[in-house]
């Protein structure tokens, strides 16, 4: 038995598993916001209908972007955002390439600390911008520093990056280059293309991914690492609603409980303020790598 055969069984057990879910939830008629639901607001049921790894419909009003600002109010404010913007206005390549290139360019000797605007935190100005991991995440800064590049080279190559080899030294080497840019802008151009010429169905087994934030009675939804291109093309094309799969829920009020918060990473208050910011969406606090 090849590892590819168990890994297309175990995908195909997965893709089950989650049909099940999503069906149950319809059956309990659970699949749909409510009224106040789709204006913002937790009812007794939220919870359930925000389960993690079920499906859910969401408004865009009150989506943010993995970079933490709203798709609705402050998708320019985000690189991304800003290039499926320009991409549906017809912008040449070149400028494309330019104008992405400036963005790594002006990130590539930031800090952690940097990019998510806590200059003092002296945990985060060891690392540089690539490593940072937000106060609520499972995974703690040096585990993020020690295997993200080879995340990266993986997930480039499956983009048709090509790397001088497969040193940790040689993926670091390539991650602010003009080269990447233009990675980053023909993915971004291919998909917005194929999705303005075939359209777009949401796929139960290959669904975005997305993260859903409480807090004081109300709730809002950011990206989470899994379908950001089609969020970000979806919003510019004014979609009113995107399907996603939940990810996790992050409630403001289990701050003290946050991994990166219980390990010292993050002060209570630094947490809190990066919740805010991510649930009222108008910093960009992470990279473009």
């Amino acid at each position: 038995m090849t590892s590819n055969f168990i890994k297309i069984m175990v995908s195909k057990i997965k893709q089950i598993i989650l049909a099940i879910f999503d069906y149950l939830k319809s059956s309990f008629l659970l699949s749909n916001l409510n009224e106040n639901e789709l204006k913002g607001f937790i009812s007794p049921l939220t919870k359930i209908r925000f389960l993690p790894h079920t499906k859910v419909k969401v408004p865009f009003c009150f989506g943010r972007t993995i970079r933490g600002v709203s798709f609705s109010k402050n998708i320019l404010l985000d690189p991304n955002g800003r290039l499926c913007k320009d991409i549906s206005n017809g912008l040449e390549n070149e400028v494309l390439y330019k104008n992405m290139s400036k963005i790594l360019e002006k990130e590539r000797d930031c800090s952690a600390a940097d990019i998510v605007q806590l200059c003092d935190n002296e945990n985060l100005k060891n690392y540089p911008a690539w490593s940072i991991v937000l106060p609520w995440e499972k995974l703690n800064l040096e585990d993020k520093f020690r295997s993200y590049p080879k995340t990266f080279y993986l997930n480039r190559i499956s983009k048709d990056f090509i790397f001088k080899d497969d040193t940790r030294k040689s993926i670091i080497s390539m991650m602010y280059t003009s080269k990447f840019a233009e990675n980053r802008v023909n993915q971004m151009k291919e998909l917005y293309e194929r999705i303005i010429n075939d359209g777009y169905i949401a796929k139960g087994y290959d669904l975005p991914k997305i993260n859903i934030l409480l807090s004081d009675g109300k709730w809002r939804w950011f990206m989470s690492d899994g379908g950001n291109h089609r969020s970000y093309i979806l919003s510019c094309l004014n979609h009113k609603f995107f399907t996603a799969r939940i990810d996790s829920i992050i409630d403001k009020n289990e701050v003290n409980d946050w991994h990166n918060v219980r390990n010292g990473i993050f002060s209570v208050g630094d947490a809190e303020d990066i919740f805010d910011s991510y649930f009222d969406g108008k910093n960009v606090l992470r990279g473009m790598v």
